[in-house]
């Protein structure tokens, strides 16, 4: 499997993705307008026998103290249903957090399984004085990129305003 940055060409096979992995239109509606909006700070795409198996994007949060603009919110991700239980969202994701760690950013936040993120290190953002907008209790979650990494960050983290369109 091969894990890289998406190209222009797989833009389409990158929201068919979304499409079947959610059985809705609105994951992949997010996927493009954070693109179109400029806010797609980080993605990478997991590619199987030659076609799109997953995809990650990453886009900019605001948090309401000490705010550097240096964390990202993990969302969508999602695996083509073909693909999902066979380890692809797992190595998706690894090599992306590895990638992470040697660019500027700090720490990254997820609403999502706690059982499945907690693997990778996440941990309840609660722990760290941070909460979400969503509710999302133990399963909104916050990974530190490095020592210090949550340094500073207090309160509320808001995601990107295109998340407001995305509806259960």
């Amino acid at each position: 499997m091969l894990v890289r940055q998406p190209l222009p060409q797989d833009a389409e096979a990158v929201l068919a993705v979304h499409r079947a992995a959610f059985g809705r239109e609105g994951e992949a509606r997010l996927v493009a307008a954070l693109r179109a909006a400029g806010r797609a700070a980080f993605e990478r795409l997991a590619e199987r026998d030659g076609g799109v198996a997953g995809h990650v994007l990453f886009s900019p949060l605001r948090i309401a103290q000490g705010d550097d603009g240096l964390a990202l919110g993990l969302a969508p991700m999602a695996v083509a249903p073909a693909w999902q239980r066979q380890g692809v969202g797992t190595v998706l994701l690894e090599g992306s957090l590895r990638e992470l760690t040697v660019t500027p950013y700090r720490a990254v936040a997820v609403l999502g399984d706690p059982a499945f993120y907690g693997r990778f290190g996440f941990r309840p953002a609660a722990s760290a004085g941070l909460h979400d907008t969503y509710g999302g209790g133990d399963a909104f979650m916050i990974l530190a990129l490095r020592d210090g990494g949550l340094d500073g960050y207090r309160g509320q983290i808001d995601y990107a305003p295109e998340f407001a369109s995305l509806s259960d």
